[in-house]
């Protein structure tokens, strides 16, 4: 599978923060770090996902696509790990 749990949690803290930079912060990460992580999935996924020519990063169409549909997966990895810890 090209997408990862940890990429779409990037892409998040991106789009809600509003840069890298402030991404890398909430996620306690370097910011080459995030850089690398995006990179890796624009690749994998053959797409650009953000439009990085003014100072914030605006997500791409694709992105916002893949945003809007990773999101439901982020909070059914949250629903399922709260799950798994009711039950041991």
């Amino acid at each position: 599978m090209r997408i990862s749990l940890d990429g779409l949690l990037v892409l998040d803290a991106i789009d809600r923060k509003g840069s890298f930079a402030a991404a890398a912060d909430e996620l306690h990460r370097v910011p080459s770090a995030i850089t690398y992580t995006v990179q890796k999935l624009e690749q994998d996924l053959d797409v650009k996902l953000f439009d990085r020519s003014g100072h914030h990063a605006v997500l791409t169409p694709a992105g916002q696509e893949l945003l809007k549909e990773g999101r439901h997966l982020i909070v059914a990895a949250a629903d399922l790990e709260a799950r798994v810890k009711r039950v041991a």
